[in-house]
């Protein structure tokens, strides 16, 4: 005769409640907000990508403007061969407890992706214990 091997239901249901248990305590001891200038940098490192590839693929001039003034708490990015010139998308708000600075408060792109005439920029964002800068490449007007 064969045996029967595997899990019972109330097993199953057992090991799910015990994980449960263990994940409720657990979770909250993680501190999430210690990566929030980390991912507000990656996010802003891939707007101005976004604006770059605008000003590329458009042939036209665009920009990312910080305000209103330092430390940054928003940003946007605009055309510039409108006037008055257009905003592109929504305007992104930096979180609470993110210091912005920058180099400059404009980064803009010309059809060839160069950035603010090839000078080189930095954005730096300060969070809790922790610090994340964007580098702006101005002869190629790579982000990273």
């Amino acid at each position: 005769m064969r045996s029967k091997s595997g899990f019972t239901l109330i097993e199953i249901i057992l090991v799910i409640v015990v994980l449960g248990i263990l994940m409720a305590v657990a979770i909250p001891r993680f501190n999430f907000n210690n990566k929030l200038a980390y991912t507000t940098a990656k996010k802003l490192a891939d707007d101005l990508r976004f604006t770059r590839s605008l000003a590329i693929n458009k042939g036209i001039n665009h920009y990312l403007l910080l305000s209103p003034s330092s430390p940054y708490t928003q940003y946007a990015i605009f055309d510039s061969s409108t006037d008055p010139d257009t905003q592109i998308g929504e305007t992104r708000t930096i979180p609470t407890g993110v210091n912005c600075t920058a180099s400059t408060s404009t980064f803009q792109f010309n059809y060839l992706g160069a950035c603010n005439s090839g000078v080189d920029g930095t954005v730096t964002l300060v969070g809790e214990g922790e610090t994340s800068v964007v580098d702006i490449t101005g002869f190629t007007g790579r982000a990273y």
